[in-house]
């Protein structure tokens, strides 16, 4: 009987996907287009990334057959495969942020230093590729980038103005800015670097002063992220029987899995409160 039943499930899921087959190929295409645009955010390439999807359709096919043979619940599969199309972009999303806030930390300093060079006697193109052996991790990669365009034959005012669509980020797109003008206008580029690594270092002070007085809200959101989870280790600890049920009985998995999609909104809503520019 049970043999007959898998065979039953295994040839409907397969007549499911045949008959989607061309919504599953566009949802693989796209799939494989966003991983090739935030790969391209950190590190600059053009290979595909089509093998690199294909494997984690595959991981997600693997998973999901082994959650039905153990908790034999379609509530607990369809929670796993919502999560598989949530948490990367979520995770790259995350990722990239931090990786801005970096660069937008060492931009000052960056800036400085350029300016220097340029005041020494250097152009700004060999002053951009000093600093992209110079500068600190991860703002010496976007010189890097910027470096290597122009070593390849782009133009350097292209260059530029690539890193600051990449990277999107108000205090690059104020220096990208101040080096353009420069190109098409000319002046004192030395004193124009100087005083913008001023206003930037001004700036990034004020946004640690901001980033100071929410801390507190922020910790709050980790912690209430992870209370839920808490509790029901200690509820499990005290009563197993009954936390068991949330995993057996088919009320119990849609409560739980309810909970879960809860406590993921509420902690994505209130990050983006905090988190919300000033």
């Amino acid at each position: 009987m049970n043999l007959a039943l898998a065979a039953f499930l295994g040839l409907s899921v397969s007549l499911l996907v045949y008959a989607l087959r061309r919504h599953i190929l566009a949802k693989y295409r796209s799939d494989v287009l966003w991983l090739q645009h935030t790969m391209w955010l950190f590190k600059p390439d053009v290979k595909s990334k089509a093998r690199t999807v294909g494997l984690y359709y595959l991981g997600v096919v693997v998973v999901s057959i082994v959650l039905w043979l153990v908790f034999l619940s379609p509530i607990f599969v369809a929670l796993w495969i919502v999560l598989t199309q949530i948490a990367p972009k979520m995770i790259a999303k995350i990722a990239w942020n931090k990786r801005r806030d970096t660069i937008n930390e060492q931009l000052p300093a960056a800036v400085r230093q350029l300016g220097s060079s340029v005041g020494s006697g250097m152009s700004i193109a060999q002053a951009v590729d000093r600093l992209a052996t110079r500068a600190q991790f991860p703002v010496r990669m976007e010189f890097y980038v910027i470096s290597n365009y122009w070593k390849l034959g782009a133009d350097f005012s292209t260059s530029i103005r690539d890193a600051k669509r990449r990277l999107d980020l108000p205090s690059f797109n104020l220096f990208a800015s101040a080096l353009l003008v420069n190109q098409s206008m000319g002046g004192n580029l030395t004193g124009t670097l100087n005083r913008l690594a001023h206003s930037l270092e001004e700036i990034d002070r004020m946004q640690r002063e901001v980033r100071a007085a929410t801390a507190e809200g922020r910790t709050n959101i980790k912690v209430l992220a992870v209370a839920p989870a808490i509790i029901l280790g200690i509820v499990a600890f005290m009563d197993a029987q009954a936390v068991g049920m949330l995993f057996t009985k088919p009320i119990g998995q849609a409560i739980l899995a309810l909970c879960v999609a809860l406590t993921i909104a509420g902690t994505w809503w209130a990050w983006q409160i905090v988190e919300s520019d000033v």
